[in-house]
């Protein structure tokens, strides 16, 4: 399998640059570069002595995720770029289709936040730091303009 980035996307304009560094990269390296979007599934608590389950993706959210792929791709003039549209939990699917992907290198981007509202609202960039199994990349916003 040819060596590989994976750039998780959003559609913000944070995703939108860490996609610009991802290419960027890609392209001085030689690397195939995949581009994935996942769809956020959503965890439902179903009682006592059950953990929670995930919600099944819908037909329009696996179309709008495409679509959302295709644009970027077009936009960036990366007509080489493989996508990948997926569903569940952001940084849990990507650390695993980088796995699939045989990926040497995951880039994301950050919308800055800070620590506080990250820790409070979570961060996919900051969780996929955690459990992937390759480097990540996050790209600061503004950093790729």
């Amino acid at each position: 399998m040819a060596r590989t980035i994976l750039c998780g996307v959003d559609g913000s304009a944070e995703a939108q640059g860490a996609l610009r560094v991802a290419a960027a990269l890609a392209g001085r390296l030689g690397l195939r570069l995949v581009v994935a979007h996942v769809s956020q599934a959503a965890l439902l608590a179903v009682g006592p002595g059950s953990g929670p389950v995930m919600t099944e993706a819908t037909e329009e959210e696996l179309r709008a995720g495409k679509a959302l792929l295709e644009e970027l791709v077009r936009e960036e003039r990366l007509a080489d770029a493989e996508q990948r549209s997926e569903y569940g939990l952001p940084a849990e699917r990507l650390a695993d289709l980088a796995d699939e992907e045989n990926a040497e290198l995951i880039v994301v981007g950050s919308r800055g936040r800070g620590a506080f509202r990250a820790a409070f609202l979570g961060s996919v960039s900051q969780n996929l730091i955690g459990i992937a199994r390759c480097p990540v990349l996050v790209v600061p916003p503004g950093a790729a303009s």
